[in-house]
């Protein structure tokens, strides 16, 4: 039995705490008081761990992903149109997320012991804003302030492009890359503690609120898949149609060999291959431009993330009654976009920036392990709009500068082809 344990994917693993956890907090609700004394402590020490990777984790993976996009002299043509694709496209989807969490509203009727008051009178959009700017890193390091230290994490991977060519630049490149190999580590370490703290956590959840939980489980499991619905049914050839004008339908029977690994091993970086592979071949982009494009997109162009951060915000807010302004919102779909491009590429990056997103809104930790129980379910079809995403903004790209293959996009192409 610990044999077949071992051999499973982390995913299954904390798939399997999540039920035990549930089932054990149901059969044993009416002694709650006894045996949470255990999965308590054993739950916040998971948070803890969490907790602990999110500053160094912004800061290396936005600063190593920023500055390893490319050099200015190639960012100019290439680079630049996919870069404001990426951009817009991402507040599209975060937008998206946002839309579909009102509509569905997937934390309403969920009732928590209201352990903290939250309220957003008194809120200054605009000084918000101005606060963003750190006057000392320190100080915000020190206040966990995540919001200062993404703007200076954004700085600092721009400022290393600007130096790129020289010494210093290629060592500070180095450098970010190699703290962000580091903190990639340290989540995979904190990671495999995951089924024992998720279990503990959803033992805790479900002992102190009762099976309500599952509801809201579904409907947040819901929220996430028409987000994504929308994304690749509707705004992807919206983009194809205006911006590359060639056949969305034709698109992605070019690349659905990519979106099928993509939906089966969800990883945009094991995908990265095959996805480079399929927009050269039979997308028709030429090759340099896949080459420029595609390793930094898997990296920062992921769309499902931009949608699925502003969910779990509002999911949140939803179970404790709080009204975000229109200010809230504006910064939580900016976030979606900044923490989508900052999502680590390990098991259960997604998870660790559902803790940022709480974190950074001012909102409890309770939703992390539901989203670590279920993230299997939404990292699925999560993998497959990320990728799908790249390629068409390859695509539109190369339309643009007037390199794409249409000959090629065009051909029909067949299960072999």
């Amino acid at each position: 039995m610990l044999a077949l344990y071992r051999r499973m994917g982390l995913a299954t693993k904390i798939t399997i705490g999540m039920i035990i956890g549930l089932i054990f907090g149901w059969i044993f609700k009416a002694h709650y008081a006894a045996w949470s004394v255990v999965t308590d402590p054993i739950g916040d020490i998971f948070l803890r761990l969490l907790m602990m990777t999110i500053l160094p984790l912004i800061f290396f993976s936005i600063a190593s992903g920023i500055a390893g996009i490319a050099d200015l002299q190639r960012l100019r043509q290439v680079g630049g149109i996919f870069l404001v694709y990426w951009f817009f496209s991402s507040l599209f989807a975060a937008v998206i997320g946002l839309i579909w969490a009102y509509i569905i509203k997937p934390g309403a009727g969920i009732i928590l012991h209201e352990k903290e008051v939250f309220t957003t009178e008194g809120v200054d959009v605009l000084r918000s804003f101005i606060e963003w700017i750190p006057n000392n890193i320190i100080a915000a390091l020190a206040d966990f302030n995540i919001l200062q230290l993404i703007v200076f994490s954004l700085f600092i991977g721009f400022g290393i492009v600007f130096i790129g060519h020289t010494d210093a630049g290629k060592l500070l490149s180095k450098f970010v890359a190699a703290g962000n190999d580091l903190m990639t580590r340290v989540v995979e370490i904190v990671m495999n503690f995951a089924p024992l703290g998720v279990m503990c956590l959803m033992a805790d959840v479900t002992g102190s609120l009762g099976t309500e939980v599952l509801t809201g489980l579904t409907k947040m499991l819901l929220t996430q898949y028409v987000a994504y619905a929308t994304v690749i049914v509707i705004v992807y050839p919206i983009l194809l149609k205006f911006f590359a004008r060639v056949n969305p339908i034709q698109h992605f029977r070019n690349i659905y060999p990519a979106m099928i690994l993509a939906f089966s091993t969800c990883s945009s970086s094991a995908t990265l291959p095959l996805t480079m592979k399929v927009t050269k071949e039979r997308a028709g982009v030429p090759e340099d431009n896949v080459n420029l494009i595609a390793p930094p997109a898997a990296t920062i162009n992921m769309h499902a993330c931009a949608a699925e951060m502003p969910i779990y915000a509002v999911f949140a807010a939803q179970m404790f009654g709080l009204d975000l302004s229109l200010g809230s919102l504006a910064i939580i779909s900016f976030l979606g976009v900044i923490m989508a491009a900052g999502v680590a590429g390990v098991p259960g990056g997604g998870i660790m920036m559902a803790a940022i997103m709480m974190e950074t809104m001012g909102l409890p930790l309770t939703i992390v392990p539901w989203v670590a129980g279920i993230y299997r379910l939404i990292d699925m079809p999560n993998t497959m709009l990320n990728i799908t995403g790249d390629t068409v903004g390859m695509v539109i790209t190369a339309a643009q500068i007037g390199d794409l293959d249409r000959e090629t996009f065009d051909k029909p192409k067949g299960l072999t082809t």
